[in-house]
């Protein structure tokens, strides 16, 4: 009869530790547009006008990462001249989106779907920007971010009774755009658009 092994702990793998904070942050987004767009940023303006005056509404595809230096499109040269050698490869798809859904008591967003060709997309743009603070991507729209208590549980039933929790609709996406945002920033702002080919 064998002896049974001793337990052993299996080590902890090595975690690249996640940056913080610096001078600027940035990400990579897909920006749908169209007329049903225009009436999700509409939404945004009435739920939650700090967030929707931020960004347009916007999936999140690589970030956010945080950066050290001055806030400008100069800082980000050698990481624009890899999107630009990357892009030709990168193939236009379409945002799948419906459904509300939140994070904690404070986030209401548009549930998009992980299809293939996007995941594909976000794997190869971090190749090139490395891992981002995302361990699990779950792509999403933000709809509000700064709701709390009854705001937030109003604002939840009137979107989940909505077409926007029953209805799924498309959004095609043929450009990628590299946001940066400094501390004295009020806004997001485009530093680099990726065409799709």
């Amino acid at each position: 009869m064998r002896k049974p092994k001793p337990y052993r702990k299996k080590p902890k793998k090595k975690s690249t530790p996640r940056q913080r904070s610096g001078d600027y942050r940035i990400f990579v987004g897909a920006f749908p547009e169209g007329e049903k767009i225009a009436q999700v940023q509409q939404l945004r303006e009435q739920l939650d006008p700090k967030t929707a005056q931020i960004t347009p509404p916007h999936v999140t595809l690589a970030g956010t990462y945080w950066r050290n230096g001055q806030p400008n499109a100069t800082n980000e040269g050698v990481l624009i001249e890899k999107l630009t050698t990357l892009a030709p490869v990168l193939k236009p798809f379409s945002l799948q989106l419906g459904g509300i859904y939140t994070f904690g008591q404070r986030v209401i967003y548009l549930g998009v779907l992980p299809t293939d060709e996007m995941v594909a997309i976000r794997n190869q743009l971090l190749g090139v920007m490395g891992q981002d603070k995302h361990r699990q991507f779950k792509p999403h729209l933000t709809l509000a971010m700064r709701l709390e208590g009854e705001k937030f549980a109003a604002a939840l039933a009137d979107l989940q009774a909505s077409e926007w929790d029953n209805g799924r609709f498309t959004a095609p996406i043929h450009e990628l755009r590299l946001m940066q945002r400094g501390p004295n920033d009020p806004a997001w702002r485009t530093i680099h658009t990726i065409p799709l080919a």
